[in-house]
């Protein structure tokens, strides 16, 4: 009778486990849904772009700052550089449609990493006067540092970030790139942009990933 019974139950286990084999997602299918969660977030928050549309803005705010004899308020400079990373993208082959939104994101998320600068060097300021504030300048590795907030706003806002994420980040911020890149660089590229986090991200035992101090309340508190 008891080894019926055990049977049974053994039986009844192996079903249940074969069914939540069956129903729960395989790695390679959690993949696609972590990272569009955090493709999400950022669009959400209105600073998601593609990388290689976000590469051709970060060259052309480059390029309008170096040409411009006097520094453009922030949002004249938004529209002339969105221009400008069109027209370069046009001359290179890289079709695209939506510049606007993109290019109002990659500056946003400039401004949110405090490497647009005014004449004095300092960061363009966050809050309501930022749009009419002229920029002069940009602060010095200033695309690794718009990347890193990315990053960054993704670790805080979800929560949930873990070391096991990086593959999921990757695609998140960079899968738009040439596919002839292994993916393994942007796993690493990831890695290295969590290393500039170091004095204000923490790394718990579980591989958790919290963000310890804000920084700068106003980076977030809109977003």
């Amino acid at each position: 009778m008891c080894s019926s019974f055990g049977a049974l139950r053994a039986g009844s286990w192996a079903s249940a486990t074969m069914q939540y084999k069956q129903d729960r997602p395989s790695p390679l299918a959690q993949r696609p849904l972590r990272s569009g969660q955090m493709v999400n977030c950022l669009r959400q928050h209105f600073i998601y772009s593609e990388k290689r549309a976000r590469d051709f803005l970060f060259s052309a705010v480059e390029n309008v700052l170096r040409s411009t004899a006097e520094p453009l308020i922030l949002s004249r400079l938004t529209r002339t550089t969105t221009v400008r990373a069109q027209q370069d993208a046009v001359i290179s082959g890289f079709e695209f449609s939506n510049w606007d939104a993109a290019g109002n994101a990659v500056i946003q998320a400039m401004l949110n990493a405090e490497v647009l600068l005014t004449h004095d060097g300092s960061p363009v300021p966050i809050g309501i006067a930022a749009q009419a504030t002229p920029v002069a300048d940009l602060k010095q590795g200033y695309q690794d540092l718009t990347e890193a907030y990315l990053v960054e706003f993704l670790i805080r806002k979800l929560g949930d970030v873990t070391t096991r994420d990086h593959r999921a980040v990757a695609h998140a911020l960079f899968r738009q790139f040439d596919p002839r890149i292994s993916m393994d660089f942007f796993e690493d590229r990831v890695a290295m942009l969590m290393a500039t986090l170091a004095d204000r991200v923490t790394l718990n035992e579980v591989g958790a990933y919290s963000v310890r101090t804000k920084q700068n309340f106003a980076l977030y508190s809109n977003a």
